[in-house]
């Protein structure tokens, strides 16, 4: 038997554990997504309690995703990196608390902050009666956004708004969709919302950052001026100081918003391609789902985008004065010591040339005592031979005593020279 990888199960059951549940007519579902921090408390953990109080079997406790039957319906939760998903069926018409049947303070209590709360009324087309005359009664006004979908199967309405009960309202009209089918576009239908709020918790972070922005590239703009004008090695010391502040403000603004940006796009990137697989059709009189979200949603991500790149411009434009600047110091650095060698090449010479002035001067005088030295032990000698004959054995011993001195000290510098 062949041995299977630890993670086959699991990496295989995540394609199939979040399909779309089979949806017929009529119906209500409750979706609900909430955000979590680090510091609250595991949703799983409000599965299990629900499980326990409606006598179900729980979930794991590391569970991504999990069903089960809840009050004439199904109740599904998924777990996400930084949300949570829970969609509540109900097969019927929803009643005014669309919780009845739930453990009393159940939905109060889950962890995190709701971002979205949708309810979904699901009914079937009656032949004899205008779609817009049901949607109006429903939403109450005209600026809805509606698509038909499925090659005219089913008609979406939905207005982007959230009521006073606290949920965003869809209204969904099946002509003749399978109850699988509805449940996949209804899942593509929430996640759109889903995906588009939490792409759209970057807009408050861009808008909060543009300020320090704007502050950081005028004094980058002040700094790179400066640059142009100064002459001076102390300076361009000062200026280098200013761009490395500046420098660890803008890295400082990257580290705290380059996450949101990052999962900003990634979910507007799944917002168009769950409006890209409605494959809408144009309800008259009505801008179609993606439309009207294409010239809401599309501005605010422009807005997020356009502050992520300015911030990646910033960080690239302090990097490129930085290295112009540590180039123009290493520059003045290397004159500089240039001109120090020059000034110690300069005073070695002139110590070179004392030095042998100084030798010359050695040899007169080592040679003058040395001379005294050697009449000095032959002084009775000479005494014996006259005035004439010692003043010529000082010629001649004088310069063959010089010449010597001058000979020795010549090998001793040579064999100094050599081992240095």
């Amino acid at each position: 038997m062949p041995i299977d990888h630890e993670l086959r199960k699991e990496l295989n059951d995540e394609l199939h554990g979040r399909a779309g549940m089979p949806v017929s007519v009529p119906a209500t579902i409750i979706h609900l997504t909430y955000t979590i921090e680090h510091n609250d408390q595991d949703p799983v953990l409000a599965i299990i309690a629900l499980c326990k109080a409606m006598k179900q079997k729980p979930p794991q406790p590391d569970a991504l995703h999990f069903a089960m039957p809840a009050i004439g319906g199904h109740l599904r939760f998924e777990r996400h990196g930084e949300f949570y998903r829970i969609n509540l069926l109900r097969k019927s018409e929803s009643p005014d608390d669309p919780f009845v049947g739930l453990p009393k303070n159940w939905i109060e209590e889950l962890p995190g902050k709701r971002l979205v709360a949708i309810r979904t009324s699901l009914v079937q087309k009656q032949k004899n009666k205008a779609a817009d005359s049901v949607a109006q009664k429903m939403f109450g006004h005209d600026d809805v956004a509606a698509s038909v979908i499925g090659q005219g199967e089913a008609t979406i309405w939905m207005d982007f708004r959230i009521g006073p009960d606290g949920f965003t309202q869809i209204l969904v009209e099946n002509t003749n969709m399978s109850p699988l089918r509805m449940g996949r576009a209804l899942r593509r239908i929430h996640e759109i919302e889903t995906y588009r709020m939490m792409a759209l918790l970057a807009l408050p972070v861009a808008r909060k950052l543009l300020p320090e922005i704007n502050d950081l590239e005028q004094r980058l703009a002040r700094t790179v001026e400066a640059m142009a004008q100064g002459q001076g090695t102390y300076e361009d010391a000062a200026l280098l100081e200013q761009l490395s502040t500046t420098s660890r403000d803008v890295e400082s603004i990257s580290s705290r918003s380059n996450y949101r940006f990052s999962a900003s796009r990634a979910y507007s990137t799944l917002v168009s391609k769950r409006i890209a697989e409605l494959n809408e059709e144009r309800v008259k009189n009505h801008q179609r789902i993606g439309v009207f979200v294409d010239r809401r949603f599309s501005p605010a991500m422009a807005t997020c985008q356009a502050v992520a790149d300015r911030i990646t411009s910033l960080t690239l434009r302090c990097e490129r004065a930085s290295n112009l600047l540590r180039t123009r110091v290493d520059i003045a650095l290397e004159g500089q010591n240039q001109q120090l060698l020059t000034s110690m090449n300069n005073r070695a010479q002139q110590q070179l040339k004392l030095q042998e002035t100084v030798e010359g001067l050695s040899i007169v005088a080592i040679s003058y005592y040395l001379s005294g030295l050697i009449f000095k032990m032959f002084d009775g000698v000479l005494h014996e031979l006259g005035p004439t004959r010692v003043n010529v054995i000082n010629m001649t011993v004088i310069p063959i005593v010089a010449l010597c001195v001058w000979l020795v000290m010549k090998r001793v510098k040579s064999r100094l020279n050599r081992k240095f």
